[in-house]
């Protein structure tokens, strides 16, 4: 099956240093996955790219229609920026998820670039 839709997990989006501010986190809109849309699909590719970051970038995904609560996430994928602070790649996510988000966990410097989802 190609895919036939993309949707933005997380926009472009720069570290703002506010001060001395500690890492903060940053949490992405939730979009629906493969199974929202189309029932039993479990496969999903999320494309990111980033620039020059300190952080983590985490993929979560939940079962929950919709999700109300943080605690109806959960990680799925996870991109160590200090090891990887340059890097565009995408990764294969296998599940039956209903929706999906992104978020920038102790994000210190640099630019998410994006992070994409496809099905």
């Amino acid at each position: 099956m190609s895919q036939s839709t993309t949707l933005i997990l997380f926009p472009q989006t720069a570290y703002v240093n506010p001060g001395n501010a500690a890492p903060y986190t940053v949490v992405g809109n939730a979009q629906p996955a493969a199974a929202y849309y189309l029932g039993n699909r479990d496969l999903q590719t999320v494309n990111l790219s980033v620039s020059n970051i300190i952080g983590n970038i985490v993929i979560q995904a939940t079962l929950a229609n919709p999700a109300t609560v943080d605690n109806q996430w959960f990680d799925v994928y996870e991109l160590n920026g200090s090891d990887n602070p340059n890097v565009s790649l995408y990764t294969n996510i296998t599940g039956n998820f209903v929706y999906m988000r992104a978020k920038i966990v102790d994000f210190n410097q640099g630019v998410v670039n994006y992070v994409k989802l496809s099905y």
